[in-house]
């Protein structure tokens, strides 16, 4: 009985880790950014609907749905939460059962005798987990787990970025080709034009070269765009988990640039940033792992017992009956060559390592708003002044078309201000597409808190084809 009390009074007294380290705070965000407040439009959670298209929204869900890297991550989620219940099944005890047979044939001086025995039982273990060492494992498979969903979240935001990016910019590819295949167009027109005159004697051979040079350096422009444009529909094919011979239909046409978006967004907002959630569970998962190291070096107590019966059945007769043994074993680490100080080390190392990547990752995020706000409203000012700059041109090849006519100038005159005009044009679609890929770096560097109810629809979907 004393030695029950004592043992009792012992598990109470160190039922908690006297070496646990401190737990890790959660990241400290700025109050504001650095970036001026301008508007205060409201951005849809699903940030891509509020382009207002319906084929990049198709695309987006197709996308969801048929990503191959986003089937790998839903996958290894199915692991790490393998990963957590094995660490947690060393909080429960163990229990086995056993069973053997056997037959002995013995000489001896009365002669040879014949033995049959049986035996099976059950035997039962567990530790006790005096200093929550077992506890903290599980803790740390479960952050590990609750990381990897955030991680999985994060994929599924940068997933729908590069869609986005892939599909404005296939469609600024085509609306690059369309601008200039119109324009060759043209210029033939004008070299036949030119040509006519020179027979007519009316131009000079110079400007029918000129005209030639124009048209040929015009044509060697195409086969660079059409490249870029196979691309962004290769990387778009990639994303929605097709071959690249499938058709995506993209759009030929870009979105007109709005406002600048809202600037007065708070730094709060950062909390939705799901690799900022990752990196913290991570630390956490640090912070339990290295009190587990600790509580290696602690003594450890195991229990352990056994039930069976055995029967043996002898030539003189049979010997049965019931047997049981009840164990408790402590074993306190002594020398073991310094391996748990070294385990200890290395988690408290990896603990200062992820810390110092979280705050690594929360300066990078809270610079990545402040970039793409700035980037948004200077690519919509630029946009802006290219407008100006393309009426004025207009006027000016206006007239230049005007005096051509009535022969009033030459055809290179013609030919500068048409390849000025091609130029601005091809600059505000440029301006456009970096309109567009400031917003979708914008809806990247934000976040959101869409990405967890369609991680856990994928999920279901990937569960419910397994199951078919």
């Amino acid at each position: 009985m004393l030695i029950r009390l004592a043992l009792i009074s012992f598990i109470l007294l160190t039922a908690c880790n006297p070496l646990q380290p401190p737990k890790s705070d959660p990241p400290q965000l700025p109050e504001k950014y650095a970036a001026p407040a301008e508007s205060t439009e409201q951005r849809p959670d699903r940030w891509w609907q509020s382009f207002n298209d319906p084929q990049l929204d198709q695309l987006q869900e197709q996308m969801l749905s048929g990503n191959l890297d986003l089937r790998q991550s839903l996958y290894r989620l199915d692991q790490l939460d393998a990963l957590r219940r094995t660490s947690g099944a060393g909080l429960w005890p163990s229990l086995s059962a056993n069973a053997s047979a056997g037959r002995d044939r013995t000489p001896s001086a009365a002669g040879e005798s014949t033995s049959s025995s049986y035996r099976g039982s059950l035997a039962a273990s567990y530790e006790i987990d005096l200093w929550n060492r077992l506890h903290d494992k599980e803790q740390a498979a479960e952050f590990r787990r609750q990381a990897g969903e955030k991680e999985a979240e994060s994929l599924l935001l940068s997933l729908t970025a590069q869609l986005a990016e892939n599909y404005f910019s296939a469609g600024e590819q085509r609306a690059q080709i369309a601008l200039l295949q119109q324009q060759i167009e043209r210029n033939e027109k004008l070299l036949a034009t030119a040509t006519d005159r020179y027979r007519a004697g009316l131009a000079s051979a110079e400007e029918i070269y000129q005209a030639q040079v124009s048209l040929v350096a015009l044509q060697a422009q195409l086969p660079q765009l059409q490249t870029a444009l196979v691309r962004s529909e290769q990387a778009l094919a990639l994303l929605l988990g097709r071959f690249s011979g499938e058709e995506v239909t993209t759009t030929a046409t870009l979105p007109e640039p709005g406002t600048a978006g809202d600037n007065s967004l708070p730094a709060s907002l950062l909390q939705q940033r799901p690799d900022i959630s990752a990196a913290f569970l991570q630390l956490q998962a640090a912070d339990h792992e290295l009190a587990a190291a600790l509580a290696d070096k602690l003594p450890g107590i195991s229990l352990s017992a056994s039930l069976g019966r055995s029967v043996t059945r002898l030539s003189s007769g049979d010997i049965e009956g019931t047997f049981w043994s009840l164990a408790a074993s402590l074993v306190q680490p002594l020398i073991d060559g310094g391996r748990r100080q070294a385990a200890v080390d290395q988690q408290q190392a990896l603990r200062q390592q992820q810390a110092t990547q979280m705050q690594q990752l929360l300066i990078k995020a809270v610079q990545d708003v402040e970039t793409a706000l700035v980037a948004e409203r200077n690519s919509l000012l630029r946009y802006r002044q290219l407008q100006q700059q393309q009426h004025i041109s207009q006027q000016t090849l206006e007239l230049n078309q005007a005096n051509y006519r009535s022969g009033l100038t030459s055809s290179s005159d013609l030919l500068n201000s048409e390849l000025q005009q091609l130029n601005i044009r091809s600059q505000l679609i440029s301006s456009q597409a970096g309109w567009l890929s400031s917003r979708i770096s914008l809806a990247r560097a934000l976040g959101g808190s869409w990405m967890a109810e369609e991680r856990k629809k994928q999920q279901n979907h990937l569960s419910a084809k397994e199951d078919k």
